[in-house]
């Protein structure tokens, strides 16, 4: 069955930089990477803009998962204000059109203190690396999910604790 990766935490926490580390030490996997589903300018939170971030994120995975060629797809996403209903309606439409896979969420986080470092060497600004802190730093804080503390490890470790325990679930 297809393998479904995906990978939460708050912003800065570096996701991105390990979904790419894990895509090195898998063979036919795919990357699908939330960001690149709603870049435009200005970025308005609308429906219709909910709308289209919501068919682009479907649009890749089913694709991705309904390859012959692709076993894993890797998928970083941040859950906080409305994302993470965005994600459900994602999950609900690919299973109501009988895509199957199974899914094995991950959160990653690290130190408040790493977390703004981090964010600052992305280039963020001073606004969004507050607004992120007050936003999105504790909010994966409840969720049930395997969590890695990255506060220490480069992404190359991460991603190979991520391949183990998907892996291991197998």
């Amino acid at each position: 069955m297809k393998q479904l990766i995906v990978i939460i935490g708050p912003n800065g926490v570096g996701k991105t930089t390990t979904a790419k580390k894990i895509v090195e030490q898998y063979e036919n996997v795919a990357y699908v990477d939330s960001d690149w589903c709603r870049v435009m300018n200005p970025f308005v939170f609308s429906e219709s803009t909910k709308e289209t971030i919501m068919e682009n994120i479907y649009c890749l995975l089913r694709n991705y998962l309904s390859c012959s060629d692709v076993n894993k797809v890797v998928f970083t996403y941040a859950w906080h204000g409305e994302r993470k209903e965005i994600y459900e309606r994602v999950i609900e439409k690919l299973k109501k059109d009988h895509i199957e896979f199974k899914q094995t969420i991950i959160v990653l986080k690290c130190s408040r203190d790493e977390n703004i470092k981090r964010a600052m060497k992305d280039g963020r600004d001073e606004i969004r690396i507050k607004r992120g802190m007050e936003m999105t730093f504790s909010f994966y804080d409840d969720f049930d999910y395997p969590c890695i503390d990255t506060t220490d490890m480069t992404p190359a470790t991460v991603a190979q604790q991520i391949v183990n325990l998907v892996d291991s679930n197998l």
